[in-house]
């Protein structure tokens, strides 16, 4: 599952990503650029933009409308719609900068990379092969955790709600 977002979602990018689909984003996108990445790579627009919307939907290419809402319900909505999963998977994630998949090294390898006082406290490290930006699980894991656990909850009850597991890009 492959994503394209609209300006206003350079946030919701940056989860995806960290849930390991592929999530084009950039400011500079205008609606045309877009469609046409849409429409070439086989991406999910997801857009605030009622009008990006609608040209999608004319030109039938898959769009999720996403409305202003806490990052957990816009998760929830937007598996629901595609059918993605929820869950942090260490080997699929990808750089929330860059949107490459990041590669698992050794708390050796990061000794040179972080501050002392990050390699001696955590032992999992992660490094961006484009950007060359480490990440691992700190303090903010926890707030990550509860935003998932919450968002799952969520999809939970829509698929209650609406029945089934939704899977329909195309819905508003």
């Amino acid at each position: 599952m492959r994503f394209i977002c609209d300006s206003m979602l350079g946030d919701v990018a940056r989860w995806l990503r960290l849930l390991g689909y592929d999530t084009l984003y950039s400011r500079n996108y205008e609606d045309w650029e877009i469609l046409r990445i849409a429409q070439k790579d086989g991406r999910i627009i997801l857009t605030r933009d009622v009008g990006l919307f609608r040209r999608a939907r004319r030109k039938k290419l898959d769009a999720i409308l996403v409305e202003h809402a806490p990052i957990e319900d816009i998760l929830a909505e937007i598996a629901f719609r595609s059918g993605i999963d929820l869950e942090f998977s260490a080997s699929r994630t990808r750089c929330p900068h860059c949107n490459v998949k990041l590669v698992s090294i050794s708390k050796a390898e990061a000794l040179s990379l972080v501050k002392p006082e990050v390699a001696v406290k955590y032992d999992k490290f992660w490094l961006c092969p484009r950007c060359r930006r480490v990440y691992w699980q700190g303090n903010h894991w926890k707030t990550i955790s509860a935003v998932l656990e919450k968002a799952n909850r969520k999809l939970l009850e829509l698929r209650v709600r609406k029945g089934g597991s939704g899977r329909k890009p195309g819905g508003a």
